[in-house]
């Protein structure tokens, strides 16, 4: 990656950034990165653990047995949730300025589109 790319990517991060709530990106941020630290820690080899595989459906339904799998499942598909949104929104969004969406004069962020930031009706 050139210097050009990534001081344009730190840019477009910056603009993000600072279009949200501060003390909602600052939850955000801390939590996200704590999640993400806290998980790398539970699979180091310096914690003691046992990885067993899905062998298939049967696998995973016993899997789905024990709560911290369903709670770590219902996190991905949230995220995953969330990532379908700010996609159909950017989608919405390419449209209006490729002309062949609804005519308006946006321009924000996707996630600002897809959970209605600013808005009466949330998505």
């Amino acid at each position: 990656m050139s210097q050009g790319d990534a001081s344009t990517i730190m840019d477009a991060v910056s603009k993000a950034a600072s279009q949200m709530n501060k003390e909602d990106l600052e939850i955000t941020v801390r939590e996200a990165v704590q999640c993400i630290l806290c998980t790398l820690y539970g699979v180091t080899s310096k914690v003691k653990h046992e990885v067993r595989p899905i062998d298939g459906f049967p696998d995973l339904i016993r899997a789905l047995g024990d709560p911290h799998v369903r709670k770590g499942l219902g996190l991905i598909i949230e995220i995953l949730r969330s990532l379908g949104r700010c996609l159909e929104a950017a989608e919405m969004a390419e449209k209006v300025k490729a002309g062949s969406g609804p005519v308006c004069s946006l321009e924000l962020p996707c996630y600002l589109i897809a959970y209605g930031v600013g808005s009466d009706n949330n998505a």
